[in-house]
């Protein structure tokens, strides 16, 4: 189902929910997009992050720096 049908569909549900009023056709589809907005923020906040690499410091050698041994 691409992005359109599924506003459409949650704007039906809307307008269903409320009694099927007249003239609302307009507020009941931003409704719906922006419930659908809310769901797929919520579902990429979910999603698993990757690991950040190590932010050891950094010493000064002779032959230029390496990473400090942490512990």
């Amino acid at each position: 189902m691409n992005k359109e049908e599924e506003t459409k569909k949650v704007a039906y549900f809307i307008w269903e929910n409320e009694g099927r009023p007249r003239g609302k056709d307009v507020e009941h589809y931003f409704k719906a997009e922006h419930i659908i907005a809310e769901r797929e923020a919520t579902q990429i906040a979910q999603l698993p992050r990757e690991p950040q690499a190590s932010k050891a410091p950094t010493v000064p050698t002779r032959r230029g720096t390496r990473k400090r041994k942490s512990g």
